[in-house]
Formats: structure tokens, C-alpha cells, sequence
């Protein structure tokens, strides 16, 4: 995606799939299968995107990591279950959280092949930048105990170190149930020393700037990329599928604080509506572009090529 004299490129690192949310029974119809499986399943990909802007290489999410193989290789559902009760579920709601994970696949491990069709390798990304700290967004900070991006410095809000990494940090228990997935503690305490948390809106290069968008976590953040009179919105978890755009009531998946991800997402649609602006997030199908339609009881999305 081109944005004025800066490009946007995107990173794949694989994909999520995930069960149609109970709010919608009937399933997607003909407009969303753009975005879900025959099977009624919803596509995520997984990745990121890269700006070169001011003699910087900026890596904006990091995918999931290497793969850890499928889920017979790690899922313990005994575990799962007694998780699930001591954090007060009964039977029927833990029967149904186990057969939507159970629903669930995760595929990932390719982002450095993708940065590599690109020409860069991960001694050339100066910094790498996070929306916020899910296992999904951090997964590539680093490999076998060792900074992936040597040379690279880490950013990401401070209300997310706060949330994530603090004295009383949170359990990522079920991300490494369910996906196999290392803890935020785990995965960034290789670059805890060259981490360089932010506060409030920033700018982190030329044309590179970051809006607070709490909601989904503490310190979930909409990187804006601009140049001249144009921008792109790289929403990371605050969206992410365009449904959740085009449909107020479409929620997909679990946020921390769901009425103020609610207005998180209302704000980033007027934004959208308001002006010539463009988004992406890290989990739109194969990274893709878009701009949100005006419409009567439900908005448009037209994707850009």
C-alpha cells in the first residue's frame, strides 16, 4: 500500500481460524465469506507490516512465532477444563468454551520468509513496534532465548508492559493451553533491555505515529502511517475483521474491557468515515487494505489493490 511517498508492506506470518461468534447464529452470509472458511469458520491471518521511513526499517507486530505444531502435539484438555472451572465456569459454559477452541487452528512460523521476499533480513529492522503484547503480535521478538531483530529496539505502550510484565502480570495460562503459545513475560525477556515503552500518542519515526486505543488491552495502540495528505490506519487488535467495522454489533473476540473497546471502535469508524483514510490490521485476510462505505443499517468495505 502506497501512502503518499511512503509504502506500507505486509508481513504474513500464517493465519488463525476461529468459530463465528453465538451472537450470529445464522453464520456469515454472501458478503462475509470474503473473510471466513466454507465451514463457517473466520479467517485471521497473522502478521505484520513493514515502513521504511527516515533511514529507519520499522517492523509494526511480529506475528506468532515459530510453530509449534498442531494442537495433539500440546493442548492438554484436562488442564484446560480445570482452568476454565477455577475461574468460575460451570459445566454447560465450559463444554462450550471447549468446543469453540476445540474449533479453533493456528498456523505460523513464516515471517521470516516473508520479510526475506522483501530483501530484508532481521539484522536490517531498526525497530520493531507493538500494538500491544498477545502472544500473536510479539511471537518473532525472540527465538531460543536470543533477540530475533539484533539490532532492533522494541516499543509498545507503557499501560501494556504495565498489564503484561508488571509484579502482578497477567495469566497467559490459557494462550498456551489453547495455542502452545509463551507468555509475554516469557517471549520478551530477551529485549526487556532494549524494550522502550512509550506513553500517550507519539511519534516513533517521520510519518510514523502512534494513537492510544485502549480496550482490547490497556495499551492497545493504531499505528498511523502519513505522508502529505494521506494515511493509512494499521489497527493491530482493535479491529480485527473488517466485520467489526461494517457491523457495530459484530464482536469477535474477548477484549478486556469491552465497552471501552466499543468506543475504541466507534472512534477509529468515524475516523474512517470522516476522512480519505485507509486501514489494515494484523489480522485482516492476507493483510489486506481497505476503506469503510457509508450505508444504511450497515457500512460497505471496498478492499484496495
Amino acid at each position: 500500500m502506497q501512502v503518499g511517498d511512503l509504502e506500507v508492506l505486509p508481513v504474513a506470518d500464517g493465519r488463525l481460524l476461529a468459530p463465528w461468534p453465538d451472537t450470529y447464529p445464522e453464520g456469515p452470509d454472501a458478503a462475509d465469506h470474503q473473510f471466513a472458511t466454507d465451514d463457517g469458520r473466520i479467517i485471521l491471518t497473522v502478521g505484520g507490516f513493514l515502513v521504511r521511513s527516515g533511514g529507519r526499517v520499522v517492523l509494526i507486530d511480529a506475528g506468532g512465532g515459530p510453530d509449534v505444531g498442531p494442537p495433539s502435539q500440546w493442548c492438554d484438555a484436562a488442564r484446560l477444563r480445570g482452568l476454565l472451572r477455577s475461574g468460575g465456569l460451570d459445566g454447560d459454559a465450559i463444554a462450550h468454551t471447549l468446543a469453540a477452541t476445540g474449533a479453533m487452528a493456528a498456523e505460523h512460523g513464516t515471517l521470516p520468509e516473508s520479510l526475506a521476499a522483501l530483501g530484508v533480513a532481521p539484522a536490517d529492522v531498526t525497530d520493531v513496534v507493538f500494538t500491544h503484547l498477545h502472544f500473536d503480535h510479539i511471537g518473532w521478538a525472540s527465538v531460543a532465548g536470543e533477540p530475533y531483530f539484533p539490532h532492533a529496539t522494541y516499543r509498545c505502550a507503557r499501560p501494556d508492559v504495565e498489564y503484561f510484565l508488571g509484579a502482578d502480570g497477567l495469566d497467559e495460562t490459557f494462550f498456551g493451553l489453547v495455542f502452545g503459545a509463551m507468555s509475554a513475560a516469557e517471549r520478551l525477556a530477551p529485549v526487556l533491555d532494549r524494550l522502550e515503552p512509550w506513553d500517550g500518542d507519539v511519534t516513533l519515526a517521520p510519518g510514523i505515529d502512534t494513537l492510544l486505543a485502549p480496550g482490547h488491552t490497556p495499551g492497545s495502540a493504531v499505528v498511523v502511517v502519513s505522508s502529505g495528505e494521506h494515511r493509512a490506519l494499521l489497527l493491530g487488535d482493535v479491529v480485527h475483521c473488517p466485520l467489526e467495522l461494517t457491523d457495530d454489533e459484530f464482536v469477535f473476540l474477548g477484549d478486556v474491557d469491552p465497552d471501552l473497546a466499543r468506543r475504541t471502535r466507534a472512534a477509529c469508524r468515524r475516523l474512517m468515515e470522516e476522512g480519505d483514510v485507509v486501514a489494515a490490521g494484523a489480522h485482516f485476510t492476507d493483510l489486506q487494505f481497505g476503506r469503510l462505505l457509508p450505508g444504511v443499517g450497515r457500512r460497505g468495505w471496498q478492499i484496495e489493490r
